[in-house]
């Protein structure tokens, strides 16, 4: 299957690329997100015990999906430059 071999080079490629993106935006917009996403929660028009939940909740939402983008970037960080 050599004539294969230039699409999975163009297809590993942009596979780099779309993860130093999405690891650049994220570091990017991390700080952001957290601090106005508990500024949001709080702002909501529910009551006073609601809005601690859904900040609660937001701060695990938050979490998991920083530990999957830094499994991303250590990813792109294990891989070895040829």
């Amino acid at each position: 299957m050599s004539h294969n071999k230039p699409l999975l080079v163009v297809a590993k490629g942009a596979a780099k690329w779309v993860i130093f993106a999405v690891v650049n935006v994220w570091d990017f917009f991390e700080s952001v997100l957290f601090v106005g996403g508990l500024i949001g929660s709080l702002m909501l028009p529910v009551v006073w015990p609601m809005k601690f939940v859904y900040a609660a909740g937001w701060l695990v939402c938050f979490f998991f999906v920083s530990k999957c983008i830094g499994k991303i970037e250590g990813y792109r960080k294990k891989k070895p430059k040829h």
